[in-house]
């Protein structure tokens, strides 16, 4: 009986040291690999960072909604669009982050998937959904905020209020509403969760290299 037990733990532990290594994997270890959009850091402050951003093509979707809602949303179809799933053409390579962008005060949201750098707007697979749209999104000089955590609406908006108290501090301007950025898999523990919330800023040299 005794045997039995200790052979059962033995294959429990095993398995769940299988779960755990694919969990390592899926979470930590794939979205390091995953293209995102190219960057310069222009200044770096504990979990502040002041990045310059090169221009990149998003396909995107505009929905209205509640935060968390709109992006459930907003996923869904962008995934079928770099799948194929309504197009003959080729699949397209999944990048990171998922982006949400605030565009009204009234529950207004864009989200988007970066299009990966070898495409341009010219030879870019086009959607069959006519709520998909695609853009090349011109340079920029983005304030960021980094942190980890199941992104809540309340985490974000304590975010936002610390990463606007930063900017006021240095004498930046900011321009626009807030963008969220997503790293990780939906099933990915709080702990290993990678989000950011970015402001654009005024294209002034006012902090040091």
């Amino acid at each position: 009986m005794i045997k039995v037990f200790k052979m059962s733990l033995l294959s429990t532990i095993i398995l769940l040291l299988v779960v755990l290594s694919f969990g390592f994997l899926l979470w930590i270890i794939i979205p390091k690999f995953l293209e995102t959009p190219a960057y310069k850091v222009k200044h770096s402050e504990s979990n502040f960072q002041i990045r310059s951003y090169d221009s990149f093509i998003t396909t995107r979707v505009a929905i209205s909604g509640k935060q968390n809602e709109v992006l459930r949303k907003g996923f869904r179809p962008l995934v079928r669009f770099i799948g194929a799933k309504e197009r003959s053409s080729e699949k397209i390579s999944m990048t990171v982050p998922v982006m949400q962008e605030k565009t009204s005060l009234e529950g207004n949201w864009l989200v988007s998937f970066s299009m990966p750098s070898k495409y341009s707007l010219n030879n870019l697979p086009k959607p069959v959904n006519d709520s998909l749209k695609q853009q090349l999104v011109p340079k920029k000089l983005m304030a960021v905020i980094t942190f980890n955590g199941h992104a809540t609406e309340a985490l974000l908006e304590k975010k936002e209020i610390e990463l606007r108290k930063w900017i006021k501090e240095r004498d930046l301007s900011i321009v626009g509403l807030a963008h969220y950025y997503f790293y990780n898999d939906p099933t990915t523990p709080g702990i290993f969760r990678r989000n950011e919330v970015l402001l654009e800023v005024s294209l002034q040299e006012t902090v040091a290299n």
